[in-house]
């Protein structure tokens, strides 16, 4: 996400990490605008780098706790779009930060968008990967026989990067 965002022209595109290793990944890989949840709040390091505005889009796909920190950072008028809820489907937002600032929430199916939505995204997505301006970050592969095995490396090992499966 953070590699299209950059790529269609954000001013800041900045991406999060549990973790030293993970974040040193992250910029290696030219993530300039990382921030380590192991020393900051997502809130402080959003804030930080955008000078105490806040983030007009947060995409977020973890939940939680994470989600409810996330809505804080939003900057006035600003929208958190949710896809998943790998830290738990359950989280508290304090609601006056929505109230305040007139911030959104919005969940999100890629599963249950028009094809024509899915067929737009495509044909924005694939010239970006040609060009190389955005480059899928994968951890490890794995053959479709050994998903069991991808699936336990993903949850125990949290790797940086996607696991993938072939055929």
């Amino acid at each position: 996400m953070t590699q299209l965002a950059r790529a269609l022209g954000a001013k800041h595109a900045i991406s999060s990490t549990t973790n030293h290793a993970k974040a040193n990944q992250a910029k290696a890989l030219g993530f300039n605008e990382v921030i380590d949840t192991s020393v900051e709040k997502i809130t402080d390091g959003v804030r930080r780098i955008t000078d105490g505005y806040g983030a007009d889009i947060i995409i977020d796909g973890i939940g939680g706790d994470v989600l409810s920190e996330a809505v804080k950072a939003l900057a006035p008028r600003g929208s958190l779009i949710t896809l998943g809820y790998s830290a738990s489907r359950k989280t508290t937002i304090d609601l006056t930060s929505l109230i305040v600032l007139q911030t959104s929430i919005r969940g999100f199916n890629m599963f249950s968008q028009p094809k024509a939505i899915v067929r737009d995204a495509w044909n924005a997505v694939v010239p970006l990967l040609q060009s190389g301006a955005i480059k899928p970050i994968v951890a490890k592969t794995f053959p479709l026989v050994e998903a069991t095995e991808a699936l336990r490396y993903l949850v125990e090992d949290r790797p940086f990067g996607r696991v993938v499966l072939t055929v």
